[in-house]
Parts: C-alpha cells; sequence; structure tokens
C-alpha cells in the first residue's frame, strides 16, 4: 500500500477507532455557528431570525403561523444529528406560545429536501404540551438519529402562535464503508472498508461522489481490461515486439503481455478510456524475462498532452505475480499512460486499472462546492479551493503571458547582456518581442543558483508553473528546475513532495511548453524558478497558475504583515467569491482615508477600487471614477450597484398582509450600513426607487402603510421617493394631487383603482442607500406590482470648483464644452450640487440649461374619468427646488408637450386632462396656449377641428389619431411635475409625450433688436442668436432666430424654426381639412407681431409645398392654412390670394386645365406637386395647415423656415442676392 497523506491517514485513524467504540455525539452545534447558516421561511417584526437561537431572551416567530413555516441550519459539513430540542415564550398575559409538533427534513445540496423517517414511515415529532404549557423555559428534546448537512424543522400545529427557540445536538458524522455514506451526500476520499472479495478483512477504499445525484459510491473497480471491456483499439503503445506481444496483449491475467520493441525510456502504454473516468488504483503483472519493476503515470484529455503523475511505483519482477498501486491523489482522465523506468530483461507488461466513472469531475468548482467539497484536485486537472464562501478555481493564469504581472516585476539573479531580449521581463511564456526574435530570461552564469524571480503583485496560492525555452533558434532551455517561494521577499522556501525538494522537469525542446503541477499549492508573493540542469545556457519563459489569497480587506492583509501601501487582491463580499485589486493604503489604514476625494487630493488619478474608512465604518472597497466621462467639469463618481436593479414583479394572494412582501438590498462590496456612511460623507448621493402598482397600497384610508422601504440604518421610511424625507407619503400626497380625487391620498397608489407608479430619486444622503423593501395589500390573484432600485450613486468634488449655473461655468471658470455639469444653484447654501446639462455651443448670445426626466412618453388605454392616470414627472434627481434656483433670470424657459388621442380621448372637453405646475397648481391649458385660456394652441387661434371647443382632440373624432401640441413657457409655472389624463374606456387611447425643460441665459452683455442690428454692430459670426425687436425693457420677451449675417453687404437674413420642416406623410383624412397640422415655433404669435413691426423694409416668406396622389388641395375648400392671426388662407405657395390658387393657376398651367387652380386639383392616378413661397407679413408665419381627400390617396407636405431678408432701407431687387 501506498502511504496516504496526512489527511488520509488522520480520517483512517479516526474510522478506526470509531469501528473499535462508539464515543458521545451529542454536542451542542447551533449556539456556537454564524447566523448567516440559520434560514427561515419568514420571520416578523420584533421576532426576527436573530432571535432563535436557544440563548436568545426572546424568540423566532414566522410572519404567519401555518404549515408553511420553518427553520433551517446548513451546517457546511456532514454531520450526525441525535437530538432537536425546542422551546417556546411567554405572553404578555403570561401564556405560553410553543410549537406543538414538527417534522424534520434533511438535504444534501440545501435545495432538494426529503423528511427523516424511521422503519420507512415519515416522523412527526409531538412536544410535551403539559411541560410547556405550565413553563415558558421548558426545553423539549426529541431523539433522532440523522446523517446530513442541511437540516429543516416544519411546524405542523402549536399553541398561540409558532414561537421557537432551537438547539441541535450531535457530532461529526464518520462511517466506515461506501455504502454507508450514501446519505451523507458529499464525502469523497479513502477509507476502510471491505472491497468484494475480501469480506472478512478491512482495506483502503476510495469512495467518490457522484454529483449531482448526490449519492457515495465504490470508486475501485476493475475498468474492464482484463475481461475484454476495453476493446483492442482503445489500448495502445509506443511501440511493439511482435504480433502477439502488442498493445492489446498488455491485459491482466492474458497470455502474452505488451512487450516493446525498444528498451528505453521513451515507451508506454496507453487506455483510452473514450470518456472522463476517476482511477484510484492501477495494477501491474509481470512475465518471465519480460517485467517492467518501476513505472510511472501520465494522463491527458485530449490524446496529445500528456501530465506526469508525481509518483513513482514499483512491481514485483516474480513472473505472474500481481502488483496493486493505489493514487493517493485519484487521477480523473480520459487517457492513462503506463511509462516504465526500470525493468528485468525486456519491458513488457499485463495491466489493470481500478476507480468509476469520472464523477464530480464532470463538473465546475462552483458545482463542486454546492457539493460542500474543500480543497482539491478536480475536473480537467483544475484546483479548486475552498474560500470559506464557496469552492472556486485555482489553476488560473496569473499574469505572465497576459501582462498583468508587471516587467518591473521580473527580476533575476542574473541574466546573459550580449543580447537585450535575455532580459527578465522576456520570461513571458509564449510572449515573442517584436524586437527581439530570440526573447526570454537567459541567465548570465552556468550554475545552480541561478533563478527568475516573479512578484505576482499580491499573494496568491500557486497550483502550477509551466516553462518553455528561447524561441529564436538558439535553444537555450531548463530541463529540470527547483521552485521556490516566500510572502516577504527574504526568506524562502523550497516546494517539497514526500519531505524532499521537488525536481521539476522541465524542456526537452526549446519551444515547446511544458507544465508541471504543484500538487500542495503554496501560499506566495514571490515564485523563483530556479533552474538546475539546462541546455547550454539556463532559459525561460514562464507561467504561474493558481488562485487568490482569499482575504476580503486590506486590514487582514496588514495583520499578516504587510505594511507597504499599494494595490492588493481582495475578496469583495456580495460579488460571489469575485477578486480583484484594490489600493491599500497601509501607512494610514489606523485612521484611514475617509473618501475617493481623500486620495484625489492626495494625488491619486488611477480610476479603480480604493480600501475607504469614511466615518463610522470599519473600511470598505468602493470605485473610485476620479474624473467621470459623465461630466465636463471634475467630479469624483462613486457607484455601486446591487441584487434587485432590474424591475421586480409582485404578486400573489399570500402578500396581503402589510410588508409582507420583502426583500433585503444586497450591495456589491458593502453592507448598506457601511454604504451609508459612506453616503454621509460625500457631496450628493442619490438612488432611484419606483413603485407601480395595480389595486395595491402603499397606505389606506386609515391611513395604515402597507408598503416602505428601509433606509441605509434599517429604519422603516413612512415617505416615499420624490417626497420630503421627513415627511410621510409620497410626492403627490404632499402636494395635494394625487389621482384618485380624495385630496387627503398620501400616493397615487392609494387610489386602487387603475395602474399607478409612485417613487424618483432618494437625494436625502442621511437615510441613503436603500436597504430593504416592503409591500403588501396583494389581496386578490389580479393585484400585481413591480419595484425598480437603481444604483446608489454618490459625487464628491471641490466645491470651490463647481459653478453655480451653466452661464457661470462659462464666465468663471471658461468652459465651453457642451456636456453634463455638476452645479451647486446657490453655492454653500442648503441646496445640493445637482447634474445638468450645459449648451454652449447651440445658440451664439445664450447658454442653454437643460434638465432631463425620467419618461419621454406615456400611453395608456382602458382608464375611463378625468384625470384617472396620474404620472409624476422626475428630474433625474434634481429637484423642483434646485430647478427654480436654475431658472431664475433666464430669457425664456420652454417645455414642449403634446397629447395624441385615438377614437375621440378628450383633451379639455369636460376637463378630462391637464398638468401640474412645480408647486403642484392644476393648469388647465396645454401647449401652444398660455394660462387662463383652457385651450391649446389651435383654440387660440379660433382653428381647432371642432371650433366649438379649444383642442383637437376634444371634437371626439373617432377615425383618427390627432394632435394637441406645443410648447410651455409660462417661467412661474415650470416645470412639469405631474400629468393627468384618462377618457381612454374601451378602445380608446391616449399618449403623452413631454420633452426636456430647456431654459436660456444671455450670455453676452448687449441684446439686440435684430440680426441686422448686429451686423451694423459688428457682428459676423451666423447663427442661432435671441434677438428683442422692442427692447428689454418692456413689451415682448426676446426669442430665439437664426441669423445669416453675411448674406450680402446689405441685407441679413433672420429665421424663424420650427417643428414642422420634415417631409410629413398624410393619410387616411377623407373630409375637407379634417387633417390638421399646428405648426410650433420658437416665437410666439405675439413676438412675430413685434418683429414686423419693428422694420419697414423687410421682404419675409415661407416656402410650402404638396405632394399628391389621388389628392386634391384647394378645389372645393379640401385643403388651406391658417394665419398667426387665426385666419383661413385658401390659395397656396406661389398662388394669388385673390384667385384662390396655386402657382400654376395664377398663368393656367394646371395639369387638369385652366379651371383648376392647382395641380392636385386633377387628382390623378400619378404624383402631382404644387408649391411655392407664401409672402405678407400681416399673415406670416403658416400656423396650421390642413389637408383632407388622402383616403384613397395620399400626400406629403413640406413647410419651410419663415425667412426675412432685412435692412433700414429700400433696395431694389438685392435683398435674396
Amino acid at each position: 500500500m501506498q502511504i496516504k497523506t496526512i489527511l488520509g491517514l488522520m480520517l483512517f485513524m479516526f474510522l478506526n477507532i470509531e469501528n473499535a467504540g462508539s464515543s458521545s455525539c451529542s454536542d451542542a452545534m447551533i449556539d456556537s455557528i454564524p447566523m448567516t447558516q440559520i434560514s427561515v421561511s419568514s420571520d416578523r417584526n420584533g421576532y426576527r431570525k436573530k432571535r432563535i437561537k436557544m440563548s436568545s431572551g426572546q424568540t423566532w416567530r414566522p410572519f404567519t403561523s401555518d404549515t408553511d413555516a420553518w427553520l433551517g441550519v446548513d451546517f457546511m459539513e456532514p454531520v450526525r444529528i441525535t437530538s432537536v430540542a425546542t422551546k417556546g415564550y411567554i405572553e404578555d398575559d403570561n401564556s405560553v406560545s410553543y410549537a406543538t409538533s414538527y417534522y424534520v427534513s434533511k438535504s444534501g445540496d440545501g435545495v432538494n429536501f426529503e423528511y427523516y423517517t424511521e422503519s420507512g414511515n415519515i416522523v412527526l415529532f409531538s412536544t410535551d404540551t403539559s411541560s410547556q404549557a405550565s413553563d415558558a423555559e421548558y426545553v423539549d428534546t426529541q431523539s433522532l438519529d440523522l446523517y446530513t448537512r442541511h437540516m429543516r424543522l416544519h411546524f405542523q400545529s402549536w399553541v398561540n402562535d409558532i414561537s421557537v427557540r432551537f438547539e441541535v445536538y450531535g457530532c461529526d458524522d464518520v462511517r466506515s464503508t461506501c455504502s454507508g455514506y450514501d446519505e451523507n451526500d458529499h464525502i469523497e476520499g479513502w477509507y476502510t472498508g471491505y472491497p468484494t472479495g475480501n469480506a472478512n478483512t478491512l482495506e483502503d477504499i476510495y469512495c467518490i461522489d457522484v454529483h449531482p445525484e448526490r449519492t457515495i459510491e465504490d470508486c475501485y473497480s476493475d475498468m474492464g481490461i482484463e475481461d475484454g471491456t476495453i476493446s483492442d483499439s482503445q489500448m495502445s503503445a509506443s511501440s511493439e515486439n511482435s504480433g502477439t506481444e502488442t498493445a492489446a496483449n498488455g491485459r491482466l491475467n492474458g497470455g502474452d503481455p505488451w512487450v516493446a520493441a525498444t528498451n528505453d525510456l521513451n515507451q508506454w502504454l496507453q487506455i483510452d478510456f473514450e470518456d472522463f473516468v476517476t482511477i484510484s488504483r492501477v495494477a501491474t503483472q509481470t512475465t518471465n524475462s519480460k517485467a517492467v519493476t518501476e513505472f510511472q503515470l501520465e494522463y491527458g484529455f485530449d490524446g496529445s498532452t500528456f501530465y506526469s503523475y508525481y509518483q513513482v511505483y514499483t512491481a514485483t519482477a516474480t513472473p505472474n505475480s500481481v502488483t496493486y498501486n493505489d493514487l493517493t491523489i485519484p487521477i480523473r482522465a480520459r487517457y492513462l499512460r503506463f511509462i516504465p523506468t526500470a525493468w528485468s530483461g525486456n519491458i513488457g507488461m499485463r495491466v489493470e486499472t481500478y476507480g468509476c466513472s469520472f464523477g464530480k469531475a464532470n463538473n465546475t468548482c462552483d458545482e463542486i462546492g454546492d457539493a460542500g467539497e474543500t480543497d482539491g484536485w478536480m475536473t480537467n486537472w483544475v484546483y479548486c479551493r475552498n474560500v470559506g464562501s464557496g469552492v472556486v478555481p485555482c489553476s488560473t493564469a496569473l499574469g505572465m503571458e497576459s501582462g498583468l504581472i508587471n516587467d518591473a516585476d521580473l527580476t533575476a539573479s542574473s541574466y546573459k547582456t550580449d543580447y537585450d531580449g535575455y532580459q527578465p521581463q522576456h520570461g513571458r511564456l509564449n510572449v515573442v518581442s517584436d524586437t527581439f526574435s530570440d526573447s526570454c530570461w537567459v541567465t548570465d552564469t552556468t550554475d545552480t543558483d541561478q533563478y527568475l524571480q516573479i512578484n505576482l503583485g499580491t499573494p496568491a496560492y500557486v497550483s502550477k508553473i509551466a516553462i518553455q525555452g528561447s524561441p529564436g533558434g538558439s535553444d537555450y532551455r531548463t530541463e529540470t528546475y527547483y521552485v521556490m517561494y516566500s510572502l516577504d521577499g527574504s526568506s524562502y522556501t523550497t516546494y517539497e513532495e514526500d519531505g524532499s525538494s521537488k525536481l521539476f522537469t522541465g524542456n526537452t525542446d526549446a519551444t515547446t511548453a511544458v507544465s508541471s503541477t504543484i500538487f500542495t499549492p503554496f501560499k506566495a508573493l514571490y515564485v523563483r524558478i530556479n533552474p538546475q540542469s539546462w541546455n547550454t545556457y539556463p532559459a525561460i519563459r514562464a507561467e504561474v497558475y493558481g488562485c487568490d489569497y482569499g482575504l476580503s480587506g486590506c486590514p487582514e492583509w496588514y495583520s499578516d504583515g504587510f505594511t507597504t501601501p499599494g494595490m492588493y487582491r481582495l475578496a469583495l463580499p456580495n460579488t460571489g467569491n469575485a477578486y480583484d485589486h484594490v489600493y491599500c493604503p497601509m501607512d494610514q489604514l489606523t485612521n484611514g482615508v475617509a473618501s475617493c476625494k481623500d486620495y484625489h487630493d492626495n494625488g491619486q488619478t488611477t480610476d479603480g477600487l480604493y480600501w475607504i474608512k469614511p466615518s463610522g465604518s470599519a473600511g470598505l472597497a468602493i470605485y473610485c471614477d476620479f474624473d467621470t466621462s459623465e461630466f465636463v467639469n471634475d467630479v469624483i463618481l462613486m457607484e455601486v450597484g446591487h441584487d434587485y436593479e432590474n424591475e421586480t414583479h409582485v404578486s400573489g394572494t399570500q402578500y396581503t398582509g402589510a410588508g409582507s412582501y420583502s426583500v433585503d438590498v444586497t450591495y456589491a462590496y458593502a453592507s448598506a450600513s457601511e454604504l451609508s456612511n459612506l453616503a454621509q460623507s460625500s457631496l450628493r448621493c442619490e438612488q432611484l426607487l419606483y413603485y407601480s402598482c395595480s389595486d395595491t397600497y402603499i397606505y389606506d384610508s386609515t391611513p395604515t402603510q402597507y408598503t416602505w422601504w428601509v433606509d441605509g440604518s434599517g429604519s422603516q421610511m413612512t415617505s416615499f421617493p420624490g417626497a420630503a424625507s421627513s415627511d410621510s407619503g409620497c410626492f403627490c400626497g404632499q402636494n395635494g394631487n394625487c389621482v384618485g380625487g380624495v385630496e387627503t391620498a398620501l400616493c397615487n397608489c392609494d387610489q386602487n383603482l387603475v395602474p399607478s407608479r409612485d417613487g424618483g430619486y432618494i437625494v436625502d444622503k442621511s437615510v441613503l442607500p436603500v436597504s430593504a423593501f416592503y409591500a403588501g395589500e396583494f389581496d386578490q390573484s389580479s393585484d400585481y406590482a413591480s419595484h425598480t432600485i437603481g444604483k446608489l450613486r454618490c459625487y464628491d468634488a471641490d466645491p470651490s470648483t463647481i459653478p453655480t449655473s451653466c452661464q457661470d461655468a462659462a464666465d468663471s471658470f471658461g468652459h465651453s464644452t457642451d456636456g453634463y455639469y455638476f452645479i451647486d444653484p446657490d453655492g454653500s447654501g442648503a441646496l445640493d450640487p445637482c447634474k445638468v446639462y450645459c449648451d454652449f455651443s447651440s445658440v451664439k448670445n445664450a447658454v442653454v440649461t437643460k434638465f432631463e426626466h425620467d419618461w419621454d412618453s406615456v400611453t395608456i388605454q382602458g382608464i375611463t374619468g378625468s384625470g384617472k392616470y396620474g404620472l409624476e414627472v422626475n428630474y433625474n434627481g434634481v429637484s423642483l427646488a434646485q430647478i427654480e434656483s436654475l431658472m431664475a433670470g433666464a430669457l425664456r424657459c420652454e417645455q414642449y408637450i403634446e397629447f395624441q388621442c385615438y377614437l375621440g380621448t378628450r383633451l379639455r372637453r369636460s376637463n378630462r386632462a391637464w398638468w401640474a405646475a412645480r408647486d403642484g397648481t392644476k393648469k388647465e391649458y396645454w401647449g401652444g396656449a398660455t394660462d387662463q385660456t383652457d385651450k391649446c394652441g389651435c383654440g387660440v387661434l379660433g382653428a381647432c377641428l371642432d371650433a366649438s371647443y379649444g383642442c383637437h382632440c376634444d371634437s371626439q373624432d373617432d377615425l383618427h389619431t390627432l394632435h394637441d401640441s406645443g410648447y410651455l413657457t409660462d417661467i412661474d409655472s415650470l416645470p412639469v411635475s405631474q400629468i393627468r389624463f384618462g377618457d381612454t374606456g374601451g378602445s380608446k387611447s391616449a399618449t403623452v409625450l413631454l420633452g426636456d425643460l430647456k431654459c436660456y441665459h444671455q450670455t453676452s452683455s448687449k441684446m439686440y433688436e435684430s440680426c441686422y442690428h448686429m451686423k451694423n454692430d459688428g457682428v459676423t459670426t451666423d447663427g442661432d442668436y435671441f434677438v428683442d425687436p422692442d427692447g428689454t425693457s418692456s413689451g415682448q420677451d426676446a426669442f430665439l432666430v437664426s441669423c445669416d449675417l453675411s448674406h450680402n453687404d446689405t441685407h441679413v437674413k433672420q429665421m424663424f424654426g420650427h417643428d414642422s420642416e420634415t417631409r410629413i406623410h398624410v393619410t387616411g383624412f377623407d373630409v375637407a381639412g379634417s387633417y390638421a397640422r399646428d405648426v410650433n415655433y420658437d416665437a410666439s404669435w405675439e413676438q412675430f407681431e413685434a418683429h414686423f413691426s419693428l422694420y419697414n423694409y423687410q421682404e419675409c416668406e415661407q416656402y410650402i409645398k404638396y405632394e399628391c396622389y389621388e389628392s386634391k388641395l384647394l378645389d372645393s375648400d379640401t385643403g388651406w392654412w391658417v394665419s398667426r392671426t387665426g385666419e383661413t388662407m385658401r390659395y397656396w405657395g406661389g398662388g394669388s390670394p385673390d384667385q384662390l390658387s396655386c402657382s400654376c393657376g395664377v398663368d393656367g398651367s394646371c395639369t387638369g386645365g385652366s379651371s383648376d387652380m392647382c395641380h392636385c386639383d386633377a387628382r390623378d392616378s400619378t404624383w402631382a406637386t404644387d408649391e411655392g413661397y407664401l409672402f405678407n407679413n400681416t399673415y406670416l408665419p403658416v400656423a396650421q395647415i390642413r389637408l383632407g381627400d388622402t383616403d384613397s390617396g395620399e400626400g406629403y407636405v413640406t413647410l419651410g423656415q419663415v425667412v426675412c431678408y432685412i435692412t433700414t432701407r429700400k433696395y431694389a431687387n438685392t435683398c435674396k442676392m
């Protein structure tokens, strides 16, 4: 028998002690384990899981006492349980609540459970009710004999309430045969047992976990070489002596053996199992004068690459005798080779292998971790290491080939100086320098004291080394070597196996990479490869394989003796054992570096993970984005994700009670309480939280709170995001405009009638982050809701570098790049900084401040009644108070709003829809109109589809989708804080589109009356400008125009843009004028009037075109346009107002003949066009376009900008030149 590992010996001894005489198995097992290993079906306020241990002075209770309630334990390894104890709890009225019966279940994987049975029957454990009823401290104990890793108690009956404290008694699980481990589920290794054929003798047996079936099976059965299960074609050899001594003859107890044609060290006998197997034992047999007396094993997975097993085995030379050799660490592979290293006479052998199917070696380290595996070599010779919270791969390249290990971290005892490519930084596996074709590390001295030293950058476990020689033809290579390692860089240890230094086999050629396995991985920061034999010169290109050290914090590194500031690899909390480099400030670890900003102030500029210690925190890793591209100005961003970032849907009548649905939010890298410290020390933090509901409450009318969130300190919040955290309710409740028409309603969801949404951004740093979310009142199967919780985002910056507005960013800080800026509206005042978009380039004499929000459009259907649907507008974390501050002094603020109605949905008729101002005030006019009008833009013109009403949608057209749109410009009301609409019962629907809020602040010292005044004052740059024809002291406000200042020597072009400049398709409108397109300009009609009143010498025009197919234009009053004064204009571009014609009607050249006024009026089945310019400043611009006759036909309408040619006196025919 081969000597087993220390672990195997210890286990062997322990097993035999157990067999000799059973010891006590009654240790208390619960009180000492962490709470993370205890789970419950649910719990309730005041009776949480943390009160479940017997030592607790209180008790655990499930949220609801029913037969679905359970408590569970993960012992983290297999145990034997011999008894379970429970205790109740005394109530305020001195009665006792306790469990009277329960089932026990077991599991190996924590997923699949089965009830505990005795004699094939499920056992219901009944407690001593009389003793418990009279004594709250009575401990009821139930006996059982259970082997498991996971167990649960399932409560079936109780008095008053399920109130439980508990303890479990038992011991470690040890048995002596594989079959005895069937219930154990996850132990593998060498044990004592009774192999087949040796029923009276205890021997070593290998037991394997057949994952994922979770059963323990024997793994020492013959693999089929002797009985022919392994076919002749599956056996091959390096060479064969004759036709009767082939590889296929090499079968145990067969006739002639396999005999090699040549007696040398290059011979082998190979078995292809045609599947992955686990091999735990091999047997060899000799014949007379043909006896292998010593051999090694090699194994492989693909038939081309083979790995050497670390032990050398001996065999008897006695003819026909069989030698059995156990593998201390079983081989998992498809191919196995026997490599003769000594022989008597000729090389010859007959063999058998023993083992079983591949088992868990066919799975990943994660799966092995699920089965409770500890450290070991697993799949495809990957080393898996248990890091406490899971089993992870530990055979990963650590960075030589990839460059993760820096050149500066590669040093050597010496290097050959006659060629620059032989320096240690070239000692990287598979890497050939572009400059040096023979690049690798080559020693300058040929002795056995030379080494290549690798600084891994952070301590790691090392499980494998691979080396190759020089790549360029010199054939320098290392043939054998030692491996040495160190944690401090001064004291080195040589790797050993079986008590002596392990001499690794290296290269037989210069280019092939040869891997050597470290069977007992070591922990190191520095690794040295020390050549012992070589060809000409020792030469190495290397890779080191392994995994991370497993520490989760900088203080742990410091405690291990690492005191130099720098990057260290940490196992980051809440990331599934993910490792990453974190900067540890070892020289400041005691007091800590409080924030990313402090690092930045100390000169750190490289983005990455840093260890910070905000006030009140023990320390955490946080990603510092020191100069985030999100902002143009210098801002540090700290963003932390979590496990509930996506929208999460909730439904089910099990969530009827207040807060009966709950989720705990787990953040990457840190706990919520640690992030709370981070938030409070940051300049600004924000987090989004939405709750969308259908027939579920946040508050009912009493008001009882059914839905809430929990802050970073663990406190239940009575306010919902978007509202002030110091008050109760939601934003709409604090403004008194929640849907449902009940002024006392606290949230939109409280009306309990239609789908609604509450929430927004949490910006109060004192309550961030969201640590949990609770919901309830799902009392019907149709009730549903969803919650969305955004990432925690915190910002820091030097307060002295933060502008107070976009204008200040330009004036005081010299910024001119369009983009997002970190702005502090009131400097050091009460308002926090916020994120806005600054546009410095669009307008030449103004800066544009843009406030974006969280939705572009919303469509509803099936909601009847006026304003029954409501939706708040959240300006991406910028509060309405911050917006109001930043709007001050603006030349103009505007917000586009559009209402699209289908099948007769009404807008203002019967007060069906409205919007709310920033203070919550209900506004009963729409875009394009002004306050106090109760109209839309068409109503102001008197040109709505139904002249009886003030909006197109109020005409109740049940055939078409209609539009009412325009800009809201009242600075005292903006921005829109809420929209309300309804009247979408049946098949009717409606859509609201809402644009971003834009405000324009003057940047130049002078405001001109027109583009012409600019030209005269020496301004030469074309572009968009604000102008004020009647002066800044009175009259109309300034408005936006485009100036072509270089048009010619005498004139300028001043242009007015609008929202209908693209080619627009018109179809499906049969009745004359039933298609209506309102045209929204950057100037109001009153501002146009001020412009036209300014000059006698200006000529203005507007291009208009209609392309038609079987569609009339002016005939039968089918189409027209409406002037800014609201007049119906029944002529077209290029036509005559007197003749009511298009341009062809003026000279009688229309397609249909002289009686037609337009080409389109012929209604030909070919495309035709009527186009031209409209003049007359009295009527321009076109305020609305009306068309029809497109039910069977169709058309396209195009409307150009208003273009005015301005001068101060009249010139003949020169304005367009």
